[in-house]
């Protein structure tokens, strides 16, 4: 599920036809880098959730058009120029909006979402650190470190190209050298795991997976 799909179903949760900047911040803290703001943050995740939906409910403000097919506010649309965890959410501190009330109240500056946000990735990058305490969904998937780590290059690779669709190259190295020690620890991670996984596991994994696409891609009435 994307990430206005998720923001799509906080709105109608909540009784709106349209993406505000509560719900579209509500769908930020569902998943990866954002699920662990708040703890970056130092701030109770079900306290800024629930302060989020009673912003929500109390100040709701019209659509002003539609982002992929989404009615979205004009806080939300100016927000979505942007591009990954942290510009979204800075984008949305800096509009004075909802979100950025409810951040004010718990005395969140960019400078600190910025320090926290360099707080969550720190331990990826530490060739030391120690992993295993997050326990697997499942004996074929990948850790959730991993899964993260996904999420973070494909958000700085979606970065990149932009910036080379407007040739902005200097940016896109800066981007280019932030991706590669991330790239280099999740293979490291990879290869970790893989140790640890029973081959037979991976070959039922693989067939059962190989079972769902063909059904996929199968025609239907």
């Amino acid at each position: 599920m994307s990430l206005l799909e998720r923001a799509h179903a906080h709105a109608v949760r909540l009784g709106h036809d349209r993406i505000g900047g509560e719900e579209l911040l509500l769908a930020l803290l569902d998943d990866g880098a954002g699920y662990a703001l708040p703890g970056a943050l130092a701030i109770s995740r079900d306290v800024l959730v629930w302060q989020l939906e009673k912003a929500a409910r109390t100040d709701p403000s019209p659509a002003a058009g539609t982002v992929d097919g989404h009615p979205v506010t004009a806080e939300v649309r100016e927000v979505l120029r942007h591009s990954g965890v942290l510009e979204l959410v800075t984008g949305l501190l800096s509009t004075g909006g909802g979100p950025a009330r409810v951040l004010g109240e718990h005395g969140v500056t960019e400078e600190r979402l910025r320090e926290a946000y360099a707080r969550i990735w720190a331990p990826f990058l530490d060739e030391n650190a120690a992993w295993g305490s997050s326990p697997l969904r499942d004996p074929t998937e990948p850790p959730t470190e991993i899964d993260l780590l996904t999420s973070r290059i494909a958000e700085l690779r979606r970065r990149k190209e932009s910036a080379v669709d407007a040739q902005e190259f200097a940016q896109a190295a800066v981007i280019r050298d932030e991706e590669k020690p991330l790239v280099r620890r999740r293979s490291e991670l990879i290869r970790e795991w893989a140790a640890t996984v029973d081959p037979v596991d991976l070959a039922e994994a693989v067939v059962s997976l190989r079972e769902q696409v063909a059904m996929l891609r199968e025609p239907r009435d």
